[in-house]
């Protein structure tokens, strides 16, 4: 396995804890805050429909879209199918239990859409961020037009950072919850990724 790809991994599961940590003894509320009120300073009824939609695109629905439509591509199906399949399977697992552990309430602030379970780490966080994780590394490695290549990654990571966003403009997660789900999800995506190259699977 790649050591650097390891290292990585063990660097954001360790983010991951400390910031755990941190938000367990309150030390992010002022920082978390913060956040919040800038990301609403703009707030409009058109905007807000723009960014529930834009939630809705890294909502379940739109996931099993991605999943499916790359299942129905043949040359897709192993090399790029599998691993996403696992990877978001696997996120949306880990993000329940992790969620039932730490327990956090949602912010009780200004709601635009309704959620019911814990807050910490974000669900929409955590699984898009594995999902393009793989698709960026699968992205960067077949694509052979550099133009193509870089175009596709940077709309990826566009949509990761917009999705985040909303979910914290709707006041339905803090800024950590946000953080924490993206540290966990490319630990996720980053580690399916090499469990799969290991296998050859990418390669059928």
């Amino acid at each position: 396995m790649n050591k650097k790809n390891i290292v990585l991994i063990v660097m954001a599961i360790i983010l991951f804890i400390i910031l755990a940590i941190a938000i367990n003894a309150d030390i992010l509320t002022g920082f978390e805050s913060w956040i919040y009120f800038e990301s609403v300073e703009h707030m409009s009824d058109i905007l807000t429909n723009i960014l529930i939609f834009i939630t809705n695109l890294g909502g379940p629905i739109g996931i099993f879209l991605i999943c499916i439509t790359i299942f129905l591509m043949p040359k897709l199906r192993n090399r790029v199918g599998i691993p996403v399949s696992i990877a978001v399977s696997s996120s949306f697992v880990i993000n329940i239990i992790l969620k039932r552990i730490f327990a956090r309430e949602r912010p009780d602030i200004l709601r635009l859409v309704t959620e019911y379970s814990y807050s910490f780490p974000s669900g929409h966080a955590m699984v898009n961020m594995a999902l393009y994780t793989v698709l960026i590394l699968y992205t960067y490695k077949f694509i052979k037009s550099k133009k193509i290549k870089y175009s596709l990654i940077a709309c990826m990571v566009f949509l990761v950072i917009i999705i985040g966003f909303t979910r914290v403009y709707l006041g339905v997660h803090y800024a950590g919850d946000i953080i924490g789900g993206w540290l966990l999800g490319f630990a996720i995506g980053l580690l399916v990724y090499m469990l799969m190259k290991k296998s050859n699977i990418n390669n059928n």
